[in-house]
């Protein structure tokens, strides 16, 4: 058995292996003229930013001077004043007067005037019931009678008096209402009765020819119902025309 010692070669595996087939080359993207003229013709601008980091202050001697703020703008008007000549003069101011003289009042005689006419306060009667000198007034204690001695005492209160003229009013405006009130009974003339009799009476007639065309026999019940009906109706007629022929009379209510 003999050993192969190689210490140096420069052999790569990766040489040995196929290589895989290359990629076709791409075709080119598709780019405007349009787009590349724009982008020549472009105006460089300035880069826009947040702003400053901290707002610089300025300097004393820039301070905020009189008419430099912003104020409210003024109004427009159409309002054009039209100067004449012939313009009213200004009236002269009238001369100067004598303010007229403030009669003089001596006050402490109208004071006396007043203090003699007056009258002195009346004294409220008051009660003494203890001997210490408990003083209780008399109005509102009960000791001497004060309601029964009422202008009012005994009377209907006014409130009481006005609704009871209320109501005999009402009381009366009903009585006259119910005295003049139409009769509500009305007699039926003579040409009337005769016309709902022959009314009546031929009604009787159709309904009579109508009962004598059924059939003879009766054999199913809508037969038996239908002549049923007809003969209760034919009834009712012969009861109303009898009613009529018998009163010459007749009074309706409405």
């Amino acid at each position: 058995m003999s050993l192969v010692e190689i210490s140096q070669h420069d052999e790569v595996i990766y040489s040995i292996l196929d290589k895989p087939p290359p990629e076709p080359p791409k075709t080119p993207r598709y780019e405007s003229k349009l787009e590349r003229e724009l982008k020549e013709r472009k105006i460089p601008q300035l880069r826009l930013t947040f702003g400053y980091a901290e707002t610089p202050l300025k300097t004393p001697d820039k301070f905020l001077r009189k008419g430099e703020g912003i104020g409210q703008p003024r109004k427009k008007s159409d309002h054009k004043c039209v100067v004449s000549s012939n313009l009213p003069p200004v009236p002269e101011r009238p001369p100067p007067g004598k303010k007229p003289e403030k009669p003089k009042i001596n006050f402490k005689v109208v004071n006396i005037k007043k203090a003699i006419k007056t009258k002195g306060k009346p004294v409220e009667p008051r009660l003494v019931d203890t001997r210490d000198g408990h003083i209780k007034k008399i109005k509102g204690s009960g000791e001497v009678p004060e309601y029964c001695l009422r202008p009012d005492f005994g009377k209907m209160p006014a409130y009481l008096v006005k609704r009871n003229r209320r109501i005999q009013r009402e009381l009366e405006k009903i009585k006259h209402a119910e005295e003049n009130r139409e009769s509500l009974c009305k007699q039926v003339s003579e040409e009337e009765r005769q016309k709902l009799l022959e009314d009546l009476k031929h009604n009787w007639q159709l309904m009579q020819k109508a009962f004598l065309q059924l059939p003879m026999l009766t054999d199913t019940i809508p037969k038996i119902l239908k002549k049923t009906k007809m003969e209760q109706e034919l009834r009712q007629l012969e009861k109303d025309i009898a009613l009529i022929e018998s009163n010459p009379f007749i009074y309706i209510y409405d």
